[in-house]
């Protein structure tokens, strides 16, 4: 019997005093998600929802090999119509809280994920999508905060906690199967993803993911490759004296090596071999003096695999400073790596921090919340914190969760987050303030933009969370 359903990010506990309730609410909640007349199938799942984790790899009980087996990590995915989870989907994925996932006292925590890939050659109605997450149990005494981002949009869910444990030696257990369901309307024609991360806690045991959809909505498989994104670049480069606005491919060369070739207006613009594993191409196209549309096609081993218009504008000309990224190798990290606006050598290194007090406190990029922003990351030294805030005064800077209410820490819009060299911005979503980053060698500088008509301050707290108190 399931324990909970969870519906549109509330969690509606289930009393049992027998199956016709447990139908009944069911039954509300589908006719809440589908209005009459709507039609829906399943696009793609893993596994079958049969109470089992059979067919899923590791299953029943080889959680301790998940790391051997090279899951959880960002760059690890799942390809629907593509992939088995006999062999690339795991029956279990580990919480920060769980040593045998790779947190310890000295490595920190470990944050895992699953990506779940897939391509769209129809997209159908806007309405009637959904994500299902039929889970056949988790660690009740260390219940997880379950994340799921479906094309860059959070869904957060705290899950209950009890005293069930079984599902992950591949005990039965009724009283810990718990679903959860995301509807949505974020899809779109061509790559799309699903990410599954515990931000806190322990484990979950997976009996199915499954995604629904209109009737009329039709998957694209392909054996070779996968189009992640086909987007125009918002920069130009020079190539021997002449100015391009970059068309950016994200492409997975599945298996072997291939050839990728671009046409644009019918003209070849683009050869280019390719080896297996993820690309990301910029095909240079003529730089334009107005807004153009231009038709593409996208070639594999010369077959088209992808066509389509794209508007060009004029763009400002790229240096080589703009690849860089300040958030690249947060993940995992220690205090004295974070993204901001640095100068080399210098004295103050002012970043934000969004998690909790202790080893590897500071910044890690899965956490959606901010507690401050703190002026110097060195190794055993840090200090002065502030923070843009209005509305009722809190002096505690909460939980790394984001709790609303429980301190003057803010979440964020993850979306709005930008950290290039020199400069750091973010939408503080608890106050709609939007607050910018930049430093000297010897001081930094912030700039708030707060929402007219409310009052407002800025904290600064001289002890903030770190990672050595």
């Amino acid at each position: 019997m399931i324990n909970a359903y969870v519906f549109n990010k509330h969690t509606y506990p289930v009393k049992r005093p027998g199956k016709t309730s447990v139908w009944l609410v069911f039954f509300l909640l589908f006719l809440q998600a589908f209005p009459a007349g709507a039609q829906v199938k399943t696009i793609w799942k893993i596994g079958e929802a049969d109470n089992s984790s059979a067919g899923m790899t590791l299953a029943p009980a080889g959680y301790k090999q998940f790391l051997s087996h090279d899951f959880g990590w960002e760059d690890r995915f799942y390809l629907a119509g593509y992939s088995s989870p006999e062999k690339d989907w795991p029956y279990v994925l580990p919480g920060p809280a769980d040593s045998w996932g790779g947190t310890a006292p000295t490595a920190g925590i470990r944050s895992h994920q699953l990506n779940v890939l897939f391509d769209m050659e129809k997209i159908g109605s806007d309405s009637g999508w959904k994500l299902v997450i039929d889970l056949l149990g988790y660690n009740q005494q260390s219940p997880p905060l379950f994340k799921i981002i479906i094309n860059n949009k959070p869904w957060v869910f705290q899950l209950p906690a009890g005293s069930d444990q079984a599902a992950i030696t591949g005990a039965s257990s009724s009283t810990a199967e718990h679903i959860i369901t995301v509807p949505f309307q974020s899809l779109k024609t061509g790559g799309n993803e699903v990410r599954l991360t515990t931000l806190s806690g322990s484990w979950v045991v997976f009996d199915q993911v499954r995604l629904e959809g209109p009737a009329n909505a039709v998957i694209k498989t392909s054996r070779n490759n996968f189009i992640r994104e086909i987007k125009p670049a918002d920069y130009e480069i020079i190539k021997d004296g002449q100015h391009f606005q970059p068309l950016l491919i994200d492409i997975e060369q599945l298996t072997g090596t291939g050839k990728l070739t671009v046409r644009l207006r019918g003209r070849r613009v683009f050869d280019e071999p390719v080896d297996s594993g993820r690309h990301q191409f910029e095909v240079p196209m003529p730089a334009v003096a107005k807004v153009t549309e231009s038709e593409y096609e996208i070639l594999s081993a010369g077959r088209v695999i992808s066509s389509g218009v794209v508007k060009r504008s004029p763009q400002r000309t790229a240096a080589f400073s703009d690849y860089v990224s300040t958030a690249m190798g947060t993940a995992h990290s220690r205090w004295m790596i974070a993204p901001g606006p640095w100068m080399p050598f210098s004295m103050v290194k002012l970043s934000p921090d969004n998690q909790n007090g202790g080893w590897q406190a500071g910044y890690d990029p899965t956490f959606e919340s901010i507690g401050t922003f703190s002026h110097i990351h060195e190794w055993t030294m840090a200090g002065l914190g502030m923070l843009p805030t209005n509305g009722p005064l809190k002096t505690k800077v909460g939980n790394e969760r984001g709790t609303p209410g429980e301190g003057y820490r803010s979440r964020i819009d993850k979306t709005t987050e930008e950290a290039p060299l020199g400069y750091y911005k973010v939408l503080l979503t608890d106050y709609n303030i939007k607050a910018e980053l930049t430093a000297a060698t010897r001081s930094g500088f912030q700039r708030y933009t707060y929402p007219k008509g409310t009052d407002s301050r800025v904290m600064i707290d001289l002890q903030i969370p770190a990672e050595y108190g």
